[in-house]
């Protein structure tokens, strides 16, 4: 099963290949030949095979290529999907399939559709639990050779080949990782794999053909996604809250947020419905992701609860849990003496694992102390294990090493304006993907609930 599955991905692939190339009697002779009898899949591969006959002949002088594959393209992306995707999900879920992405993490794929409706875009977005806005990569200038190339194709005068719209939002100045750039903030008409998942309007239930969704500046799309490549990746962020109370001399008003945007169309006895996504779930070893209307942990003696860093002054909700122990080096560190709370927090978006500075130092000086280590430079971990405490008594024990994964870990310090002034913050480790790789991450956001497992 697993081997016809991977050919039937490789079939279809080429077929995407064959038409962008123009090589259509390729993909006529596929189409023409390969049995489709999956009752999810006829009405599909019809309107392909309709596309490809048209691409072949080439006889109809009015056949407009573009629309053609375009079909042709959007048609085979939603046959690529795992059979046991999305068209086996529950009414109230539905799986996207995670693709490998830069350093560690993963992506899905992401459309985006012009105001013309020949012209779209297919952006990989990192799957990043660390941050709240669906973004896209640069979109700078496109004059000059030695310039970057415009990755998204911003609205501009009367153009409706390009991609983005104007939204009522204003740019807003950003820090991603600890680099500050700018978001310009624009209306898209976008989807996903899993055509049951919708746009509805920001703090409203009608649902809409546009989203607001940012285009990062170029320190940001380097910053954020790891640039560099020939198209670099968009983000997915994955945090739903951000916190209207925060200190608006240091952050921006916030704008919608995915998850507040985002909905699952449900068929009801009449009519569909929409619901709000309340859960979501990373499973990394088979590669997926859930998001769901209802809850996805079912046994609560397991979960951890979530840690509202909002009240020292965070932006957004960070999905950050309690630590109960934490070693570097196979070396507990004490908590004896410190009077703040140590939290972990689940991103991504992260290759490796993050400190921010102010237990970073205290970190350095304990383990030197603890020592008596002299040196004048700091000290590189090796390892870090930490545990963390359900709610049932239970206890989420995590480890990683740079033996066992030594491309993606490391352990270095960040600076982070996270926090209001006064001493009294969490010291935060952040956790990145070679921690989180290795198993399933859950967050229920609706009842402030996470899993690691």
């Amino acid at each position: 099963m697993k081997r016809s599955r991977r050919f039937h991905h490789i079939f279809l692939v080429v077929i995407q290949a064959a038409a962008i190339t123009s090589q259509t009697a390729v993909v006529a002779s596929f189409f023409l030949r390969h049995p489709f009898t999956k009752e999810r899949t006829e009405s599909r591969v019809s309107d392909i095979k309709t596309s490809v006959l048209r691409l072949h002949s080439g006889s109809d002088p009015s056949t407009d290529r573009r629309s053609c594959v375009t079909t042709l393209i959007l048609g085979t992306n939603v046959l690529l999907l795992p059979i046991t995707s999305c068209a086996d999900a529950t009414d109230t879920s539905c799986t996207l399939p995670l693709e490998p992405a830069s350093g560690g993490t993963f992506c899905v794929r992401c459309t985006v559709f012009g105001i013309n409706a020949n012209s779209f875009q297919v952006y990989r977005t990192i799957v990043d639990t660390g941050s709240p806005y669906l973004v896209l990569p640069f979109a700078g200038n496109d004059s000059g050779r030695k310039k970057r190339q415009r990755f998204t194709k911003v609205k501009e005068d009367n153009d409706d080949a390009l991609l983005l719209s104007p939204s009522e939002y204003q740019s807003t100045s950003e820090i991603y990782g600890a680099v500050s750039g700018q978001i310009d903030w624009k209306l898209a008409r976008y989807s996903f794999r899993d055509p049951r998942l919708q746009i509805r309007q920001y703090n409203s239930q009608e649902i809409t053909s546009a989203g607001v969704l940012g285009v990062l500046d170029e320190a940001l799309t380097n910053e954020a996604t790891g640039g560099g490549t020939f198209q670099p990746y968009g983000l997915l962020g994955l945090i739903q809250n951000s916190n209207p109370n925060a200190d608006r001399t240091r952050f921006p008003d916030p704008r919608p947020t995915f998850f507040e945007q985002e909905c699952i169309a449900i068929e009801g006895s009449s009519s569909k419905e929409y619901h709000q996504i309340k859960s979501f779930c990373m499973n990394a070893p088979l590669r997926e992701l859930t998001f769901s209307t209802e809850s996805l942990i079912q046994d609560q003696s397991n979960a951890m609860q979530l840690f509202d860093l909002r009240k020292y002054g965070d932006f957004v909700d960070h999905y950050a849990v309690k630590v109960k122990s934490l070693s570097f080096d196979g070396l507990p560190l004490s908590k004896r003496g410190i009077k703040r709370p140590i939290v972990a927090v689940f991103d991504s978006g992260l290759t490796g694992c993050l400190l921010i500075r102010p237990f970073w130092n205290f970190v350095q000086e304990y383990y030197a102390t603890d020592l008596m280590d002299n040196a004048k430079d700091a000290r590189n971990f090796h390892s870090v294990s930490i545990t963390m405490k359900g709610m049932g008594g239970t206890f989420c024990n995590i480890t990683s090493n740079v033996k066992d994964d030594p491309r993606q870990f490391y352990v270095n310090p960040i600076d982070l304006d996270w926090f209001d002034e006064g001493g009294k913050a969490p010291y935060v480790i952040i956790l990145g993907q070679t921690f989180l790789s290795q198993g399933t991450l859950t967050i229920d956001m609706d009842k402030m609930l996470s899993t690691f497992q």
